[in-house]
């Protein structure tokens, strides 16, 4: 009942920081927020939208417009996909399970980390769409085979593979009396160190304790192939990372849509391709990697430029709300991928909050479509745009007149 209240609070992205915040202790809810090194990509990525502005076809009225799009074989609601994002059962008892539940609700596809807090079988038990599994290259090709076979059994319908994670980022530089830590383990005196944060926020701690308390990674394994817990699992990740040969070495073992998601370059756009890549997502791991990386909007022109029809092409990083996403698809994305925006709704209220971020997309996109003067995101293309001069690789050419009835 609490989380279908905060809910319908949740009026635009900033209102689900604004409850996430509220709720989550200060170290769990930086986790969440990022950002790595001076934070210049996180912000660079918001900025591109910004610095991006409509030329909208005037005096045209569509009674309705219609949203629907097929992306990786499956066609959805809206071109909004709920990106792979780990540790969700952390912040809030839904948790992954419940992000499938509000993305399948809502007619979209979801794409779940390799770092959940829930076990696939779960994820499936709950998602009523598509799910796709992010696979993280923990323990190389033997321990990635394995989890390949049990996601295929789960019933997931196509991996993601992310290849901007080659190292442990940097955390997001934040002034002294402000930076706060989670737990290093689960010995007693780290608990007490993280005590203080706890009760400060006692939704969050009750939610908690009443979810069991739960701190294991159920897809990331031990050599006896039981769980790890949170705080062991992070490290194991960058020991051994995929290259290209890899890639391919995946695909010989996966006959389903395989995405490589963290691309920012034709090259790597193109390489992905020749590996057998279904789609690719332009992204920056929405400024969790390299710090100083291009934003994605000003990556995208030159990406579907250099691919074409070869592949489909999606973006994330810096979405806030519908009208990027028309921006992004004016520029050739096929669908983009929600990071924060939902995240923040599920730490504020759950599934609810998911489901309401989704809700919120739909409005702003349907809204956009009828100021810009068309019916469907597909008759998007870059004259609808007024781009910053040098800005991207895609000229803008006037297009012809619109013919109204």
């Amino acid at each position: 009942m609490r989380d279908a209240k905060t809910a319908a609070r949740i009026q635009n992205f900033g209102d689900a920081e604004y409850f996430a915040r509220k709720r989550l202790p200060a170290a769990l809810f930086q986790t969440y927020e990022a950002g790595s090194g001076s934070n210049a990509t996180a912000i660079a990525n918001e900025q591109a939208f910004r610095d991006v502005m409509f030329r909208p076809n005037g005096n045209v009225f569509n009674a309705s417009r219609d949203q629907t799009t097929t992306v990786l074989g499956h066609q959805i609601s809206m071109p909004v996909i709920a990106s792979s994002v780990g540790m969700l059962k952390l912040g809030h008892k839904d948790g992954e399970a419940g992000v499938a539940k509000a993305a399948g609700d809502a007619g979209t596809l979801t794409f779940t980390s390799g770092a959940t807090g829930a076990p696939i079988e779960e994820v499936m038990a709950r998602a009523t769409g598509p799910v796709f599994y992010q696979l993280y290259y923990f323990g190389g090709r033997d321990a990635s085979a394995a989890i390949v076979e049990r996601v295929k059994r789960a019933g997931v319908h196509g991996l993601v593979l992310t290849i901007d994670t080659a190292a442990p980022v940097t955390a997001k530089e934040r002034p002294y009396p402000e930076r706060r830590s989670l737990p290093l383990d689960t010995s007693l005196r780290e608990t007490l160190k993280f005590a203080p944060q706890a009760l400060s926020r006692p939704t969050w701690t009750a939610d908690f304790l009443r979810g069991g308390r739960e701190l294991k990674m159920p897809m990331s394994l031990r050599q006896d192939g039981t769980a790890m817990e949170v705080f062991e699992s992070f490290p194991g990740m960058y020991q051994q990372t995929p290259d290209w040969k890899d890639i391919a070495w995946l695909r010989e073992h996966f006959d389903g849509p395989l995405v490589i998601k963290g691309v920012l370059t034709p090259e790597d756009a193109r390489r992905a391709v020749d590996a057998g890549a279904s789609a690719v997502v332009v992204s920056n791991h929405g400024g969790n990697a390299l710090d100083g990386a291009m934003p994605t909007l000003k990556a995208l022109p030159a990406i579907v430029a250099a691919v074409g029809d070869q592949t489909e092409v999606l973006l994330d990083s810096g979405v806030r709300r519908g009208s990027d996403v028309l921006k992004a698809m004016a520029l050739g994305a096929r669908a983009v991928l929600l990071g924060r925006a939902y995240v923040y709704a599920l730490m504020a209220a759950g599934e609810p909050g998911v489901a309401r971020m989704f809700e919120l997309f739909h409005q702003q996109i349907d809204e956009s479509l009828a100021f810009l003067g068309v019916r469907t995101p597909q008759e998007l293309d870059a004259s609808f745009l007024d781009l910053p001069a040098g800005w991207s690789e895609q000229d803008r050419n006037d297009r012809p007149l619109v013919n109204v009835p």
